[in-house]
């Protein structure tokens, strides 16, 4: 009972020419370790408030990037694909060119759609930057 009493801190005020006594909640996790903290100075502090789903966002980056890549890498095998289908002859060889003809039809089906995707989310993140920036009231 008295080591209750050792570990509950209290405050003390005067009021009215009383000492008023109020004891403070236990404390979880009482730490001695010693931090050594060291400071700079800056000459003004901006401090914006996030929501969790702003966090997320700026957590995950921007998918844009790999987005554009993989279009880019995709129309662009496409197109190599269909320059060789243009110019070499198949007549001969059927499953080469129905290999190439895949491929070709495959990488530009996906390129575009990878770059629809890239240019509908592309300011996606900056504008969650934008935003949370914008709440500073100057």
């Amino acid at each position: 009972m008295k080591e209750d009493k050792k570990l509950q801190s209290t405050e003390s005020e005067i009021k009215e020419g009383q000492v008023i006594e109020t004891k403070k909640p236990k404390k979880e996790h009482i730490s001695d370790e010693k931090v050594n903290v060291r400071r700079g100075r800056f000459d003004s502090l901006c401090i914006y408030d996030i929501t969790e789903g702003e966090l997320d966002t700026i957590e995950k980056g921007s998918p844009n990037s790999l987005y554009l890549n993989f279009s880019i890498f995709l129309i662009s095998i496409a197109i190599s694909f269909l320059i060789s289908l243009m110019t070499n002859d198949y007549s001969e060889k059927q499953a080469a060119f129905t290999i190439f003809t895949v491929i070709t039809v495959v990488g530009f089906i996906l390129g575009i759609l990878l770059l629809i995707m890239w240019f509908r989310t592309k300011n996606e993140f900056d504008e969650t930057i934008s935003k949370i920036k914008d709440r500073m009231k100057e």
